[in-house]
């Protein structure tokens, strides 16, 4: 919603609530307002505030007056600034560069620029940039959500900005049930598509490490263990590690390690829901004298630059960045180019396996 200085008289009390209704959506245009008789009734004012507030607003480009049929709201152009706010965890790590690789090549391209921002899957620091973001008056936003699926979200603001002609398009993460467009890798089939490699490997005990904060994790993880029901695999409690993330660092690595000083009892392949936990799970396995892949197999999620360290080799699902920016910032685009069309799409991909050695045969 725009926001306007407080007004100083009726007029302008009446003209901040036609303008504020078209922007969030409740007159749309074409929509006829209601009646001079109405309004004054509404705002308790003469028919002469009514009528300069209305007049204000045709020279404004908002309303259109058609004699003895009544005043009608008009699709207001709004000024565009060329710029497109971009919000992830991160700007400079994991996955994050190729987003944003991707969303600057197509908005460069159109003569838009990417304001690209830094959450660090924070609600509250979000919340702050989607206010400046707001302020500043951004064309369109495209953002990984801070969401974890525990219903704590900026949901609310993000409805707010597409209310009021500001495109939004979720990246990666995303809110269960809503209807904002999203493009997001298919987590659960992903989560699926790994415990069943592991299964044709011949592996019967699978262990699960993820981060319990993150909603998409989740969902790989839930896909793993809807396959391993599937086959009636013995899935024991201690194998599945849960920790809470992912700052501070290291959170990974202390629930491997806890796990492995058990000394009994081990797996003999290990999901990890990103690459970084795998990481933290390849030292801890080190700490404890286990080799990986000869005593533990490793498979993972996201394909990063982790996946090809030397001595890591690590065979994880491919988290294709660098589309979904170029596809997110094609929507937001179409969008700015036509408001008028209101829309909401879902863009799910199909995961796809990279193999390395992190995974041996048994």
């Amino acid at each position: 919603m725009t926001i306007q200085a407080v007004p100083t008289s009726k007029y302008e009390q009446i003209q901040d609530w036609i303008r504020d209704s078209i922007e969030v959506g409740h007159f749309r245009p074409g929509d006829k307002l209601p009646s001079e008789s109405e309004l004054c009734r509404q705002f308790e004012v003469s028919r002469n505030s009514v009528r300069q507030a209305i007049k204000t607003l045709v020279n404004e480009g908002w309303l259109e007056s058609k004699k003895g049929i009544g005043t009608f709201c008009l699709l207001k152009t709004r000024q565009l600034t060329h710029d497109i706010g971009l919000i992830c965890y991160f700007s400079g790590s994991y996955i994050f560069p190729r987003i944003s690789t991707g969303c600057d090549q197509i908005a460069h391209r159109n003569g838009f620029h990417i304001l690209l921002k830094q959450s660090e899957f924070d609600y509250e620091k979000e919340r702050q940039i989607l206010i400046e973001l707001q302020k500043r008056g951004v064309d369109g936003i495209i953002i990984s959500p801070y969401y974890s699926g525990d219903g704590l979200s900026n949901q609310d603001l993000l409805a707010d900005l597409e209310k009021s002609g500001t495109p939004v398009v979720l990246i990666d993460n995303y809110f269960p049930e809503s209807n904002f467009t999203r493009i997001a890798m298919d987590d659960r089939a992903g989560g699926h598509l790994v415990a069943q490699y592991l299964w044709e490997k011949g592996h019967r005990r699978i262990g699960i490490l993820t981060d319990a904060d993150y909603f998409p994790k989740q969902m790989r993880k839930q896909g793993a263990l809807d396959f391993l029901k599937e086959v009636e695999a013995d899935v024991r409690e201690q194998w599945l590690l849960d920790f809470k993330g992912p700052a501070p660092a290291g959170r990974a690595f202390d629930s491997a390690d806890s796990f492995f000083s058990t000394g009994k009892d081990l797996p003999t392949a290990f999901i990890c829901t990103n690459d970084e936990e795998s990481i933290d799970l390849y030292k801890a396995a080190a700490k404890h004298s286990l080799k990986i892949p000869d005593d533990l197999s490793v498979i993972s999620f996201d394909n990063s630059n982790l996946a090809e360290l030397p001595g890591i080799a690590l065979t994880s699902v491919d988290h294709p960045g660098r589309y979904m920016g170029e596809l997110a910032t094609r929507i937001i685009l179409e969008r700015i180019q036509n408001p008028e069309v209101v829309c909401q799409t879902t863009s799910l991909i199909q995961p796809k396996l990279i193999e390395r050695s992190s995974v041996r045969e048994i």
